[in-house]
């Protein structure tokens, strides 16, 4: 079952009018290969997720407001909170995948030693970081937020492909 984690705006976080998509253990098979974050790469990569690289979650708040991020955990277990400081705090363990759209804070609030996880992103588009600091203007915020919106819609969901999440709560 897919979970919809829907966050309203918490300036200087924009956040997204689409809902965060939380996968529970969608990657629980992956995990049972001899290679996991390789073969969690590759995954993605089929469904229009590149870009990819495997590490942790930075323990500050931060968001992309030129792209939407995917991220699954292949070793340990996380909070991250979601949406700022007045967001959701989820419980991210080894197999569950997020989807974060455009805009999304998120930060790693405690984690395992072993926590690691893989990060992609649609069409493999560079992305770019924002922090708190960063966004020192209103001006500057509702440029963010204008970009945030202008943003596509992926056309595969990262883990279901064609027909996935996605296509039922992001169109």
């Amino acid at each position: 079952m897919i979970e919809q984690i829907l966050l309203k705006e918490d300036q200087p976080y924009p956040n997204s009018m689409l809902p965060v998509l939380f996968y529970p253990g969608a990657f629980r098979e992956i995990l049972e290969t001899d290679e996991p974050a390789q073969n969690g790469i590759d995954l993605f990569e089929e469904h229009g997720y590149a870009n990819a690289w495997v590490d942790g979650i930075f323990p500050y708040h931060h968001f992309h407001s030129n792209t939407h991020e995917v991220l699954a955990c292949i070793s340990g277990e996380a909070s991250v909170q979601l949406g700022g400081s007045n967001g959701k705090i989820i419980k991210f363990t080894t197999g569950d995948v997020v989807l974060l759209p455009a805009g999304t804070a998120h930060k790693r609030v405690k984690a395992s030693k072993d926590f690691k996880i893989i990060g992609a992103y649609p069409d493999g588009k560079n992305y770019n970081t924002y922090r708190s600091e960063d966004v020192t203007s209103d001006e500057q915020y509702q440029r963010l937020k204008q970009e945030i919106k202008n943003v596509p819609v992926p056309t595969l969901d990262p883990v279901q492909s064609k027909g996935g999440a996605v296509k039922k709560y992001w169109y």
